[in-house]
């Protein structure tokens, strides 16, 4: 297995050390250059008046995710910035379901990268069903962070 560098272990802990994605409650179950495996619990902070997980929250845990597959596969100084995010829902997700996330790169560019994310709510049987998919866009640059 591939290690990571300090610098994308760092980025890495600084992202899902985030307030936004603390409150979300997701942790990284797997990550490698170019993939990453991602989970969290639908409670009642991240739900919406139906009881189902927010949208909103399902496209920034799918950007984040997206984005814990890409720091490891960037060059120690480099960042990306989303610059494109098309993304399907296709089922709700009740309160109290275990949703989990898996991004892969597929593309890796000079300048732009790409990557494809799902979502699946696990069942307990543990099998899994698609809820959302995603194909991201990321500009790559040199920034402090």
């Amino acid at each position: 297995m591939a290690t990571m560098s300090e610098y994308a272990q760092r980025l890495s802990s600084s992202l899902i050390e985030h307030a936004y994605q603390r409150f979300c409650g997701i942790e990284i179950v797997e990550q490698r250059p170019g993939h990453c495996k991602t989970r969290f619990m639908v409670t009642e902070n991240i739900d919406n008046l139906s009881h189902t997980l927010h949208g909103g929250v399902i496209y920034s845990m799918l950007d984040v995710t997206s984005m814990l597959a890409t720091i490891p596969a960037l060059e120690d100084g480099e960042y990306a910035i989303t610059s494109s995010f098309s993304c399907s829902v296709m089922s709700a997700t009740p309160l109290n379901t275990m949703v989990e996330m898996e991004a892969d790169i597929v593309r890796n560019g000079r300048n732009m990268l790409f990557s494809h994310c799902e979502a699946y709510k696990l069942k307990e049987d543990g099998s899994r069903t698609l809820i959302a998919s995603a194909q991201l866009t990321k500009f790559k640059r040199r920034q402090d962070v």
